[in-house]
């Protein structure tokens, strides 16, 4: 777990390279392996991902570097409670690099989804548009401004991101379903009903039960128009480093 770590940097500004594979504990790979069985039995169409793991991050000179090796949702799903380093000490957890898309359209709003009833992770709950990010097949540059653009095409088929004005504006740990997560403003040349229209069409549409959009200084002011709604912590940290951006 690391300290949040707000920035302001250009897309083309955030480095990550990839570089071999993450190996469990073995106390926890045999874990890993009977939990990953229960899951399948529960949900035989669980797909057990490769994921994209943060070894290390820095900021450098107004860059952001990254470095990652490959991973799986089985070794996230068996690492990713808070309780775990209680049980297994200093044994490293699968840290996957979560993604969070927080979309601006071109007439200054912010899209905002809640998740499923069926959710793994936050049923009902506020949130925006991610996922995890996932390794190429060498070892390499992987380019996570891509990693979350694929993310806003699967869910709110949204393919005009403008990667000259996105940048990435902030980097925290998720202290619930433990692992980084990066957050991105990505603008989008569309306005705010287009998007909605047009989100039936996504791949992933389902991932969301509704798709709403807020303006800017409406998403960025904590006793704004959601209230007490439920959220998710990637949706109140995105919050906090939007405003954090836009001062």
């Amino acid at each position: 777990m690391f300290e949040d770590l707000p920035f302001s940097v250009p897309v083309d500004q955030m480095a990550c390279n990839l570089s071999g594979e993450f190996r469990l504990q073995q106390d926890v790979e045999k874990l890993r392996i009977s939990n990953w069985d229960i899951v399948r039995t529960k949900r035989p169409s669980a797909f057990d991902g490769a994921l994209l793991r943060m070894t290390s991050h820095h900021l450098n000179d107004g860059n952001l570097v990254v470095s990652a090796s490959r991973t799986s949702f089985s070794a996230y799903v068996v690492t990713r409670s808070p309780e775990f380093q209680v049980k297994y000490g200093d044994a490293e957890r699968a840290d996957p690099i979560g993604l969070t898309a927080i979309v601006r359209t071109v007439d200054d709003q912010i899209i905002v989804t809640v998740r499923s009833l069926t959710a793994d992770q936050n049923p009902g709950a506020l949130y925006l548009i991610g996922g995890y990010a996932e390794p190429c097949e060498s070892d390499g540059p992987v380019d996570l401004f891509d990693e979350a653009k694929r993310e806003v095409e699967e869910e709110i088929a949204v393919f005009d991101i403008d990667r000259s004005a996105s940048c990435g504006v902030g980097l925290a740990y998720d202290p619930t379903f433990c692992h980084p997560e990066l957050f991105l403003l990505m603008p989008s040349k569309s306005t705010a009903a287009i998007i909605v229209a047009g989100a039936g069409n996504a791949p992933d549409r389902n991932e969301a039960s509704q798709l709403l959009a807020c303006p800017t200084g409406n998403f960025i002011d904590e006793n704004g128009p959601f209230g007490s709604l439920p959220k998710t912590w990637s949706f109140i940290k995105a919050r906090q480093f939007l405003q954090q951006h836009l001062l």
